[in-house]
């Protein structure tokens, strides 16, 4: 089996008009997704908002996201399957979506 890393773009919106009880359901929504995947499961992180970037030869540091994104990536999974087909079938049960959000699926590249 390959790892696949799924980046998880969340629209900025969805999570503004969260409350703190449709906060919790959704990281519920995750556990139990990620129970489901069972041994397809490596690991994953839910990443805080707040982020620097670093661009170029000069090395010039901006704060993060960037205001004309409509999506910030908010959290990644790493799993195992055995095709990029199979990971992103794998990844249409991600949660994220139910939310307006997107996935993006991408092998791991073996070092």
């Amino acid at each position: 089996m390959n790892k696949y890393m799924l980046l998880l773009f969340d629209r900025e919106e969805a999570f503004n008009e969260m409350s703190p009880e449709d906060m919790q359901k959704e990281i519920g929504q995750h556990m139990s997704w990620i129970e489901n995947l069972g041994d397809h499961y490596d690991s994953g992180e839910p990443l805080l908002p707040d982020a620097k970037t670093i661009t170029g030869k000069n090395k010039v540091v901006t704060d993060g996201p960037f205001i004309e994104s409509k999506e910030l990536l908010g959290g990644f999974y790493i799993i195992n399957a055995n095709s990029l087909e199979e990971a992103t079938e794998l990844a249409k049960g991600c949660p994220t979506l139910g939310l307006g959000g997107s996935v993006e699926v991408r092998e791991v590249m073996k070092m």
